[in-house]
């Protein structure tokens, strides 16, 4: 079966073995003439198959480098090498508009046959993950009813896929709503002498430590914002504000204001967040009581311009997989808290 390049498409002229091609993997599109238009990644993926040989218009035979020269290098690794891994394990793939580079259809469907399973988005190793766009994407494409998977192409062509979706965190625990406590602001957290049973075995916060409860930087601040907790210093006994806190958290943490809006954001939700130190990240968070269940989420707190390289979204959604947690981005912007959840595919 013969192919013609031309300028970016591949038409083959035969009907019937362009019928072929098209009833037998959704290849190409049917043209009013009863030709077949290829594009370039269908026509290479055909090539490198053994199913298609490939012209020039003067009839003149193209190997697969001349067709790869018709292709960006940076398009090569990052959509093709996808394009052709998806192919392989059965898939259908069309191309698609921004955000996404191909819509993926599921094993068996196609065009006007099925409704498609993915829209996939593809990046290179050395590409950058923008924590904005990433969202955004999902957002698009959440709002066509579509699941986003991202393949993630290394320097030596192997093909990592991952699944991203937003979702809105819930969890069972009701707020505290005790009289006042007192605390003593010691070293990095508070320490709650008595009356902190209900505090500690209701609602989860801190650590018992000698007849003490310990309050983490966080826990502090919130109970204190929620005028739940009055903290004074251990060496003055004077009374710290909400601002003083702060201004004491700050310094000591530079990241302390993002990861305060999470914390705040996930014990308004009903979890209850704790420290994440093990995992490699600010928190780990628990939609119902800790004592019955293992938590749920790694939480890495994000400010809304935030860039990284892909190795490190890899690395920490491997170390969740791990663990047997889901793996998530918080994302803060204008006051409100997006979950990005990652997950590690095998389409």
């Amino acid at each position: 079966m013969t192919g013609i390049l031309k300028q970016a498409k591949i038409i083959v002229e035969d009907e019937k073995k362009g019928n072929r091609l098209y009833s037998k993997g959704y290849f190409g599109q049917p043209l009013s003439n009863n030709g077949l238009e290829l594009d370039l990644y269908e026509g290479l993926y055909l090539l490198e198959a053994d199913r298609l040989e490939i012209t020039d218009e003067n009839g003149n035979d193209l190997r697969r480098e001349k067709i790869i020269e018709k292709i960006s290098e940076e398009d090569f690794h990052r959509e093709y090498l996808p394009y052709k891994d998806m192919r392989m394990r059965g898939y259908v793939l069309k191309k698609a508009s921004d955000p996404a580079s191909f819509r993926v259809f599921p094993r068996g469907g196609g065009p006007n046959k099925t409704p498609t399973k993915y829209w996939l988005c593809t990046y290179r190793e050395n590409d950058t993950f923008k924590i904005n766009q990433i969202i955004e994407a999902n957002k698009q494409i959440s709002n066509l009813d579509k699941t986003m998977m991202t393949a993630l192409v290394d320097e030596e062509g192997d093909v990592t896929y991952y699944i991203f979706s937003t979702i809105d965190l819930k969890g069972e625990v009701e707020r505290f709503d005790q009289d006042k406590l007192k605390g003593s602001l010691f070293g990095d957290g508070t320490i709650i002498k008595e009356d902190f049973e209900r505090l500690h075995d209701d609602n989860f916060y801190g650590f018992k430590e000698n007849d003490t409860l310990r309050l983490s930087i966080y826990e502090t601040l919130y109970l204190t914002e929620s005028k739940i907790l009055t903290v004074e210093d251990i060496n003055t006994g004077e009374v710290l504000t909400t601002v003083d806190l702060r201004s004491i958290y700050k310094k000591n943490r530079g990241e302390f204001e993002t990861e305060y809006k999470v914390y705040k954001d996930l014990r308004d939700r009903g979890l209850i967040p704790k420290t994440g130190f093990k995992y490699g990240t600010p928190f780990r968070a628990y939609p119902a009581n800790p004592d019955k269940k293992h938590a749920e989420y790694i939480v890495q707190p994000l400010k809304k311009d935030y860039e990284c390289q892909w190795y490190q979204v890899s690395r920490a959604v491997r170390v969740a997989h791990s663990v047997r947690k889901d793996f998530l981005y918080a994302r803060v912007k204008d006051g409100d808290v997006d979950y990005l959840k990652i997950k590690r595919d095998t389409p």
